[in-house]
């Protein structure tokens, strides 16, 4: 049973995928649904300085294995909706504009209390995936403790804008970063027409701009070489929506009978696009976690609950470490210009990929 609060399909933001989370999307059988679909081909990421003073590629295909070459840029709207139509031909029965009241668990089973078309419901099952996002449903009814890691507050503005600037040749599908004081932007092409941007800030800037949040968008970009040149002919074509504070990480992700995936267990930073790939890889976790449990009609064991936070605080432990090398000056200084001795670029690439598996010779690559 999936209980949607919204109706499909609907805005969301989480839009540039990350070639480590293909495996994923093969296995969930819609890599062909993908391909076939208007969805923008992603071969790499480009790094630009907001005074156009400098800027770096990366390109997946060179320093990367082939199943890694490319990924997509996705409406989140379609994509979404092709993963709900997906679970729904494998069996899942979908309620839409179902809101969850109550998560009651028992030793046996969990039962939840939602309301669904003005009438109260109950449904009862043998465990609960948490994928709410940032609502995080169980979460807040269990009373979990959560960190914020250290990170500064952060608010994030943005939109979907026609004749935005597009790089030229195999480039025109990268997301392109574009990091100015304090903050960056994202570009990222979704298909032939429309482009995601959005503009990322300290939230303690913004509050001492006292401007609204387009208005603080608008003036960032006229005062930026390089986003007034990409931005000269854009066309706004839908509303502008913000996100605030959002960097949270749950310090249990498992229990006997539920289990957190995505954002409902954590968010870092949208930079490095981390939090779909983090989904989908916990999404997938969770999954399996649960079929073996369920295979022994049990609850999770606490060697599986400890398991299953472990590894979601590994692959975001990867991105934490990433975000504040980005948010270094030093650090990003070497980002942009990676030596070519000991084969550093390709270190920096797998992170820019997504690669939270680090095999040796990659490690001591990326401590470097």
């Amino acid at each position: 049973l999936i209980l949607e609060k919204q109706t499909f399909p609907r805005f969301h933001i989480g839009e540039s995928l990350l070639p480590y989370g293909n495996d994923v999307l093969h296995e969930l059988g819609i890599w062909e649904d993908l391909k076939s679909m208007s969805f923008m081909r992603k071969l790499g990421a480009e790094f630009v300085l907001g005074n156009s003073a400098g800027s770096h590629r990366f390109w997946f295909g060179k320093n990367l294995p082939q199943q890694y070459a490319q990924t997509f840029q996705v409406e989140r709207a379609k994509f979404d909706k092709l993963l709900l139509e997906k679970a729904c031909s494998l069996g899942a029965h979908h309620l839409e504009n179902a809101t969850v009241e109550d998560v009651l668990f028992r030793d046996d089973s969990v039962e939840v209390t939602y309301l669904h078309q003005n009438e109260r419901h109950q449904a009862k099952a043998r465990y609960c995936v948490d994928a709410s996002g940032r609502t995080s449903v169980v979460g807040r009814s269990l009373q979990l403790k959560k960190s914020d890691l250290g990170m500064p507050k952060k608010i994030a503005v943005f939109s979907h804008f026609h004749h935005v600037h597009r790089n030229d040749g195999e480039a025109v599908g990268h997301i392109t970063i574009v990091r100015i004081p304090n903050g960056w932007f994202w570009l990222i092409p979704l298909d032939a027409e429309k482009t995601s941007v959005g503009l990322v800030q300290m939230l303690a800037d913004f509050k001492a701009q006292n401007l609204t949040p387009e208005e603080s968008f608008n003036r960032t970009v006229q005062t930026h070489a390089e986003l007034l040149f990409r931005m000269r002919n854009a066309k706004k074509i839908a509303p502008f929506y913000t996100e605030a504070d959002y960097t949270f990480r749950h310090n249990r992700a498992a229990g006997p009978r539920w289990l957190l995936a995505g954002d409902a267990a954590g968010f870092i930073d949208p930079i490095f696009s981390s939090g779909v790939m983090v989904a989908l890889r916990s999404g997938r976790q969770a999954a399996h976690t649960v079929l073996a449990a369920a295979a022994r009609n049990r609850p999770l064991s606490w060697w599986e609950c400890r398991r299953y936070t472990r590894k979601f605080k590994q692959m975001t432990n990867v991105f934490y470490f990433m975000i504040r090398m980005f948010y270094d000056r030093h650090a990003f200084e070497v980002f942009m210009n990676p030596s070519p001795l000991l084969r550093l670029p390709a270190a920096v690439t797998n992170l820019v990929a997504g690669n939270t598996d680090f095999s040796w010779s990659l490690f001591w690559r990326v401590r470097i």
